[in-house]
């Protein structure tokens, strides 16, 4: 067998650093049928003095105290890249079996599956390692693999040309770093069998699938869509609005055979935390933008929970009434949801700087994320934007510029900027997958409520992502064929309000929920567009509220807002600003609940949309809370 240092191989001008140190660590890899010893043409005084020096190593410990664990992987990708798997299997000095595991990876190539397999066997042996009492810095590790790139990358033989892989074997080499050998080898196939068949059955099994031959992926995307014009385009690109005629474009999934409820991934060898399938919105990845698990920018966002508000069910003399508290999302509000998707994906996209304006939780939500997922990110704000935003954009490390005016004036600095710099505009609804991040709050209540929608879902509302997102979910689920969802049904286009849209049914069929937008009185571009029977927004003159995140003159989607209302028999309704403010201190001393002036909003437009009998009917309406109050104190 070949040794190299641990750290890279010596003056071949390969990856890695030069020189030898790391003590008695080694890598070893040896191609099928090598034997031990030095590597053909390396000069005789090399060879020498590394026979010496090896000598002189085995003369200062006794290699017959260490253990030595031997590890059989593989990795299996169908498409390459595709759906993948690691198999893994550890055995003892003894030969006794300690681990044997398989772990679906999403979609990726065969080469990077391979790659984590190798860390993976080396994080099951450091658990022996804990389990059994043994130090790590005298415990050797053989690892099997049937693959020869692996093994000559490993060893230095073959240079690592791959932006995938190399990170990958940094991680490895790092791991590796705690034991006192650690062997890489290549064995025929047939002598790989195991990790081979746990690899390949880790694909069978995702999703609940076993061996019908379906090929799971991490996400059904299929194309982008533009929303007026319906144009199609490649996800594999980084895209703006519609080249076509500037509307949104909206990220589309192929539907057929989507199981429900969704599955998390098996992460067999005892990773806490590496899976946020487990304990966030990832739980519904195939219904999200990112193709493969590596990508995802996670900080546990999503799965907040449902509060009852009694008080209000008796003095309204409504049904259940429940708050979606989203204002405990990572961020402090539901736009943790939606950075988390659209940052998600810029990385996979590759990605390296992304600027959005806000006046609001946006900018400190991608703030966030962006600073998870190494990018460099800049927001625009209007001088007004409240304080405590605008220093929790500097904390996480974003460039802020403040404006004169109001949002869109931030919104053309920012363009101005990403035009002659080259960054990438995140901007509401000038980028595909914010929104997919927001339906996660409707995917949470068809699940929370047993595969049924609540009657209605009371959402604030200024660029209109939440509410758009939940009625994209809607669709997707009843597309799906997926029990207790409804196909959406198109609804009155006037201003009648609720009862003649798609969520009554009269023929048995399960119901849609109705949608709700608020907005402040002073600003209310969609309440005035909808009470006036219209299909488009108008930018609304002089905005003006305490809200800072309804204060949305101009909503991109608006005629996207209006469809989702109208189609579900919902209906918007405006909140003038005093009675914002006595909601919020309302629900802070009688409830205990410190919502931001937006979730307040929602809570404040309940008697109005009561009074009106839009929610006679109604066993249960949810209000969505979007954010915390600790970032506006004097609210």
């Amino acid at each position: 067998m070949r040794g190299v240092p641990h750290q890279g191989p010596r003056d071949t001008g390969r990856d890695g650093p030069q020189g030898r140190s790391g003590g008695l660590r080694e890598l070893w890899a040896a191609p099928r049928g090598a034997q031990a010893g030095p590597r053909r043409g390396r000069p005789r005084r090399a060879r020498r003095a590394g026979r010496h020096h090896r000598r002189r190593r085995r003369r200062s410990v006794n290699p017959g105290e260490g253990a030595v664990l031997t590890c059989h992987i593989d990795g299996a990708s169908r498409g390459n890249p595709g759906p993948a798997g690691a198999g893994v299997v550890v055995y003892d000095g003894s030969g006794r079996e300690r681990r044997a595991a398989g772990i679906y990876l999403g979609e990726t190539t065969n080469n990077v599956a391979e790659y984590l397999a190798l860390i993976e066997a080396l994080r099951a042996a450091s658990d022996i390692c804990r389990e059994d009492g043994l130090e790590r810095d005298r415990t050797s590790v053989v690892i099997r693999t049937d693959s020869q790139l692996v093994a000559r990358q490993v060893s230095g033989e073959y240079r690592v040309k791959s932006q995938a892989l190399a990170p990958l074997l940094g991680d490895f080499r790092r791991e590796a770093g705690g034991f006192y050998r650690v062997s890489v080898l290549h064995v025929p196939r047939e002598q790989n069998r195991r990790a081979d068949e746990l690899a390949n059955q880790a694909i069978d099994d995702a999703f609940g699938r076993g061996k019908s031959g379906a090929s799971p992926r991490y996400s059904r995307l299929s194309h982008l869509e533009c929303s007026r014009c319906e144009r199609r385009l490649d996800p594999a690109e980084p895209h703006g609005p519609c080249p076509a005629c500037g509307a949104p474009l909206l990220a589309r999934y192929d539907l057929a055979g989507l199981v429900w409820p969704p599955r998390g991934n098996d992460c067999s060898l005892g990773n806490p935390g590496q899976c946020p399938e487990h304990n966030s919105m990832w739980r519904y990845h195939e219904l999200l933008p990112v193709t493969a698990p590596q990508y995802v920018v996670s900080l546990g966002e999503g799965l907040t929970p449902l509060v009852a508000m009694g008080g209000l069910e008796r003095e309204l003399g409504l049904g259940r009434v429940l708050v979606k508290d989203d204002r405990l999302n990572p961020t402090g509000t539901f736009k943790s949801r939606g950075a988390s998707a659209a940052v998600s994906r810029l990385v996979e996209l590759g990605i390296e700087k992304c600027a959005i304006p806000t006046q609001g939780n946006a900018g400190s939500a991608f703030a966030a994320y962006s600073a998870r997922a190494g990018l460099r990110f800049l927001t625009a704000m209007p001088e007004d934007t409240p304080a405590a935003i605008r220093a929790e954009c500097e904390a996480y490390g974003a460039e802020v510029v403040t404006v004169k005016g109001l949002l869109p004036d931030a919104g053309r600095y920012v363009r101005e900027r990403a035009a002659a710099e080259g960054w990438y505009v995140a901007s509401t609804f000038d980028e595909p997958y914010r929104a997919e991040g927001k339906k996660t709050i409707a995917l949470e209540l068809f699940e929370a409520f047993g595969s049924r929608w609540p009657d209605a879902i009371v959402f604030p509302v200024g660029g209109g992502v939440g509410l758009v997102g939940a009625w994209k979910a809607a669709q997707e689920l009843a597309t799906a064929g997926v029990a207790g969802a409804a196909e959406p049904r198109s609804g009155a286009t006037g201003a009648a309000g609720p009862g003649s849209g798609a969520s009554g049914t009269t023929d048995g069929r399960p119901r849609l929920p109705r949608l709700f937008a608020v907005q402040a009185a002073g600003c209310a571009p969609v309440v005035k567009a909808y009470g006036e029977g219209r299909d488009e927004t108008e930018p609304f003159a002089n905005a003006e509220t305490v809200a800072a995140g309804l204060r949305v003159p101009s909503p991109k989607a608006g005629f996207l807002i209006l469809r989702a209302l109208r189609a579900s028999g919902g209906a918007a309704v405006a909140v003038p600003d005093e009675v914002i403010l006595r909601t919020v201190v309302k629900l802070r001393r009688e409830e205990g609940l410190n919502f931001c002036p937006e979730g307040a909003a929602a809570v404040a437009a309940l008697p109005e949309l009561a009074r009106r009998g839009w929610l006679d009917g109604c066993r249960e309406v949810v209000v969505v809370s979007t954010g915390t109050g600790l970032k506006y104190p004097s609210g």
